[in-house]
């Protein structure tokens, strides 16, 4: 496990993040669960993730340049090999949570990050990654299950890269706190080397 710190606006990232309402996926009935961007996990290697990718890559390539360029640039750096994005994947897209009570009590599913099998991009040298764009007032983070009988909580800090092998078991951690207007904002993917793709 390792933290990056990242050179980019946070600002203006979740601001852009806003002005894509209009884009924004519901992945949940339960509570207020939304991507922007396709995500390999939940749609699975068909058409609609790959129709999805088509559509949005370029909206998001145009919007959210600086920060990918930014991710790239310090993934190359950790991994000691080029990292450059497969324009026939979808490129690393935002996992978002309105505040709501209802996430006070309600953690992601256990599970390790298995797109590359999904995709069938290849399993050499696996990484995860998640850079938080914006935290609410109480933070976030993720649970990790390293084996015995307690739950590491992994806090995240907004502007830091935090990344992984995506092997351990894991979770996104419950709201600490509820505070109205609220919301948290990640950028997430798990990646796979050869020539590092994204």
């Amino acid at each position: 496990m390792k933290r990056v710190a990242l050179d980019f606006d946070c600002t203006q990232v979740a601001d852009k993040v806003k002005v894509l309402q209009t884009k924004w996926e519901s992945r949940s009935d339960k509570f207020p669960f939304f991507t922007l961007g396709k995500s390999a996990y939940l749609d699975g290697n068909s058409e609609t993730y790959y129709q999805g990718a088509e559509s949005t890559n370029l909206i998001m390539f145009g919007l959210f340049h600086d920060l990918y360029k930014e991710v790239a640039g310090k993934l190359s750096n950790h991994l000691g090999e080029w990292v450059v994005f497969n324009p026939k994947l979808a490129l690393p897209g935002f996992h978002i949570f309105p505040a709501d009570p209802k996430l006070l009590s309600v953690t992601g599913n256990w599970h390790i990050d298995k797109p590359h099998e999904t995709l069938g991009i290849g399993n050499k040298d696996v990484h995860a990654f998640t850079v938080a764009v914006e935290m609410p007032t109480g933070g976030g983070g993720m649970d990790f299950r390293f084996g015995g009988d307690e739950d590491q909580y992994i806090e995240y800090n907004v502007g830091e890269m935090f990344i992984h092998s995506g092997i351990v078991p894991h979770r996104i951690s419950s709201y600490r706190q509820y505070v109205e207007g609220d919301c948290r904002r990640l950028l997430c993917k798990a990646i796979s080397s050869g020539t590092v793709r994204i």
